[in-house]
């Protein structure tokens, strides 16, 4: 049985790896259809570049706390690796959010095979089971 804890680090690391993927998204978008990245930062209420840049790496840092507390070793250098690809050159915004992107979906894929790989360890008890002796 999975900890009530544990189950709400797991749906908000996801959550805030979903959010980082939309706005690479809409990002590649804006900027394939002649747009800035200002006008995306717009967009959801931010001023510029500068705070959606800023937005991503916060919304990072909460994925990165919650994904602690359940991942493996694998995944948390896959974790370090994004890091490192929100702090890199930003001067080519349309590789970057393609980078960025990228290193979300490996993210995601291997929470994907983490999530498979444990689920054949998870087993649900019965009722008489879990009663107290």
């Amino acid at each position: 049985m999975l900890p009530k804890s544990i189950a709400y680090k797991i749906y908000w690391a996801g959550r805030y790896l979903e959010r980082i993927e939309s706005i690479c998204r809409m990002s590649l978008l804006a900027i394939n259809n002649g747009l800035g990245i200002n006008a995306v930062a717009k967009e959801i209420g931010l001023n510029d570049e500068n705070e959606l840049i800023n937005y991503i790496r916060m919304t990072f840092q909460y994925f990165r706390e919650d994904i602690r507390s359940f991942a493996d070793e694998k995944i948390i250098v896959q974790v370090n690796g994004l890091e490192f690809l929100i702090d890199s050159d930003k001067s080519d915004p349309e590789s970057y959010f393609k980078h960025l992107l990228n290193g979300v979906y490996g993210i995601g894929s291997s929470l994907e095979n983490f999530f498979v790989e444990v689920r054949s360890e998870i087993r649900i008890r019965s009722q008489q089971e879990n009663q107290p002796e």
